[in-house]
């Protein structure tokens, strides 16, 4: 007795029907284990380019259960956030794509910048650049050194002013020319031993001011490879930034972000109450800060005529105030103005100056300068999670430490 043609059909189609119900089933739970930890890496994991994660071309669009909003920007102005991370740090990548997507922001509007390794050969090349800058202004300056000798207060070591000068506003010098610009051009030596070949750098203060290197310094004192990779890579989204304003978006401000932060969650409605106070020459706001008293002005208030117009409404309190800035340190969230910008790549590009110290402490004496119009939002809305280890010092960075009201990265328990 032969079989019927249909019946291997429909055994056939039976398998198949089990084989997709496996698989719905398989994929249902998978679906389910990332609901649960709301995490985009599964699915990040699919790009084997790590390259093409920090090209702006490329995009993911991931949509999790705790999203606030969806494509509403962290500051309440037309604005592009750029984060700073090293390829390598893969973890620190994982949690950004999270805040991103658990804040509604698109790719389009979060872009990732490569930050510079402390053990590239640029970074030596810039190492050595400071050195012979230097060198050459010491000698230079030679019979002047040991006059101009002042007490480094924290250290109890000699320190020398030496001359200097901002150069005129129109001047945008390029970093890459360091090295070349300035080299030895005497073998005469002070009675004070800076800068030999066999020590280490020592981190400047105020425009010009150097101390000699001691085995005894603290370590925030020395000018290491990896200050000088942070300082770089600021400066090479600062760059981008004053190259993009002159070309695409001419009124558009950033935000500059490293990629060991988390934020409050309300962000954006936080900033958009205080933000309509920042005169219209504003060049930096500090969304976070540490190691100094921000409040140390007066906040910034309305104008008179503004506040005393009746409404049968009134406003509710600000969570946050906006603060003249003091002598703010940290820059893991900061936001720029398009002249901003500007200023800090000229400022930062001059050669007695650039790459002189850690690029937070720099920030803070151009603030005490009065060389930038900066505010600071107080309490900060972005804080340093201190998880993992630092890339600048070692263990997990310095021991200041900030809480946020409600944090978009604390449900993970961080």
């Amino acid at each position: 007795m032969s079989m019927s043609p249909i019946l291997p059909q429909l055994y056939a189609t039976s398998t198949l029907i089990c084989i997709l119900l496996a698989l719905l089933f398989i994929l249902s739970h998978l679906n389910l284990k990332l609901d649960a930890f709301n995490s985009p890496i599964p699915l990040l994991n699919q790009f084997k380019n790590r390259k093409s994660l920090f090209s702006q071309s490329q995009s993911t669009s991931l949509r999790l259960p705790q999203e606030i909003s969806q494509s509403q920007s962290i500051l309440p102005i037309p604005s592009q956030t750029y984060v700073i991370s090293l390829p390598r740090r893969r973890d620190r990548f994982d949690d950004m794509e999270v805040l991103r997507a658990r804040l509604g922001l698109n790719r389009s509007q979060w872009t990732y910048f490569a930050a510079e390794d402390s053990n590239s050969s640029r970074v030596e090349e810039i190492l050595a650049g400071v050195r012979l800058i230097r060198q050459d202004a010491l000698k230079a300056n030679l019979k002047e050194v040991d006059k101009v000798q002042v007490e480094d207060n924290s250290t109890g070591t000699a320190a020398v002013t030496l001359p200097f000068k901002w150069p005129d506003a129109n001047r945008n010098t390029n970093s890459t020319q360091l090295s070349q610009e300035f080299k030895p051009s005497s073998d005469e030596t002070s009675s004070i031993n800076f800068e030999s070949e066999s020590e280490l750098l020592t981190c400047a203060t105020q425009n010009f001011t150097l101390i000699p290197y001691s085995p005894h310094l603290p370590a925030y004192k020395i000018l290491s490879p990896s200050r000088i990779a942070c300082w770089h890579s600021h400066l090479s989204v600062i760059r981008r930034l004053v190259s993009e304003s002159t070309q695409q978006t001419p009124d558009e401000a950033a935000l500059i972000l490293e990629d060991d932060v988390d934020m409050e969650v309300d962000i954006h409605a936080r900033l958009a109450a205080v933000w309509g106070l920042l005169p219209v020459d504003w060049d930096i706001v500090f969304l976070g800060h540490c190691w100094s008293n921000e409040s140390y002005f007066p906040a910034l208030e309305p104008p008179a005529s503004a506040s005393s117009r009746s409404s049968p409404t009134p406003s509710p309190t600000p969570l946050n105030t906006l603060h003249p800035s003091h002598a703010p340190l940290c820059t893991h969230a900061y936001a720029l103005s398009p002249s901003g910008a500007q200023r800090l790549l000229h400022d930062l590009t001059y050669p007695p100056f650039a790459y002189s110290r850690a690029i937070d402490h720099a920030l803070a004496w151009l603030v005490q300068s009065k060389r930038l119009n900066a505010f600071s939002v107080v309490p900060s809305v972005v804080v340093q999670r201190k998880v993992g280890g630092s890339d600048v010092m070692k263990g997990k960075g310095s021991k200041w430490r900030e809480r946020l009201t409600e944090g978009v990265l604390e449900a993970d328990g961080s």
